[in-house]
């Protein structure tokens, strides 16, 4: 019975534990880079951080070719981006199941 007692003890208590590493490893994984593209900037709202992109076709999230806003993550830098800027871009998708640029780089 004294065993019985400290094993369900010892799950009580490990649960909380296990709960908080799920949820980390839940939360890393929706940072987990969805799919890279390439296209051509046609705008830039640094104030909303939005960008509206032309892009090859996605094939890792099977979008064909389109031009579309795509939200932009905080920590990309988009001071210097200019439409007309051809560039590779990370995707993400959040908990909201939206996909955001993550970062992007200038080709």
């Amino acid at each position: 019975m004294k065993i019985s007692m400290i094993v369900a003890a010892l799950a009580f208590t490990a649960a909380p534990a296990l709960a908080q590493t799920h949820q980390h490893m839940t939360m890393a994984s929706e940072k987990q880079v969805a799919a890279t593209a390439t296209g051509k900037v046609n705008s830039v709202d640094a104030a909303k951080r939005t960008v509206n992109i032309t892009h090859q076709p996605i094939q890792a999230l099977g979008w064909p070719d389109m031009t579309m806003d795509f939200a932009v993550a905080e920590g990309v830098d988009l001071s210097a981006l200019q439409p007309g800027a051809q560039i590779e871009f990370a995707l993400v998708k959040g908990a909201d199941g939206i996909y955001m640029i993550d970062s992007l780089t200038r080709k």
